[in-house]
């Protein structure tokens, strides 16, 4: 679904804002674990930990959320640099070329409606005036319709792990301006 429909209001994509910060973080550990059960939830990952210096006080990331009419967060996506951790990516990209997209999460409640093709629009949007040549990411295959999701986006399969994990890494090259 390329818009969002049958919703009594569309959500407003936006940068998050510091007053926000709180609810972001809440937001998306709600719903990763949801998405991730298995994981270990008692601590927050170090990108959520450490918020304002990874997303509000950096040039080279970016943490959109969709919010309703009433400021609920029901979606949010994020861009990081690639730090090149994933031995199965070794030198594909060259350093600082690549953003790795992350906390892409849309409210269990929300999905289907087209919120999660909004946040990757203005995503892309938002990258597309920084330096970044490609915009990379990893999903899994036990989580139903993500592949396919990404695909409908433009991204392309590049590695896919016969981890535990099902690890599918995608890439998108993004449009000179």
């Amino acid at each position: 679904m390329d818009f969002v429909t049958h919703l009594q209001a569309v959500p407003r994509v936006m940068a998050i804002q510091e007053h926000q910060m709180n609810d972001a973080i809440d937001f998306a550990m709600r719903v990763r674990k949801e998405v991730f059960p298995m994981l270990d939830h008692g601590e927050l990952p170090a990108d959520l930990e450490q918020f304002r210096e990874h997303y509000l006080d950096s040039a080279d990331a970016i943490f959109l959320i969709a919010v309703m009419e009433d400021n609920r967060i029901v979606g949010s996506i994020g861009i990081l640099p690639y730090d090149g951790r994933i031995e199965a990516l070794a030198g594909k990209y060259p350093e600082q070329s690549a953003a790795e997209i992350v906390k892409c999460y849309v409210d269990s409640k929300y999905r289907r409606y087209g919120i999660g093709s909004l946040l990757v629009r203005e995503l892309e949007n938002v990258v597309a005036e920084m330096h970044y040549t490609t915009l990379y990411l990893h999903t899994h295959r036990f989580l139903p319709g993500a592949v396919d999701f990404w695909k409908r986006q433009g991204y392309v399969v590049v590695v896919e792990q016969e981890d535990d994990w099902q690890t599918v890494h995608m890439d998108k090259l993004l449009q000179n301006k």
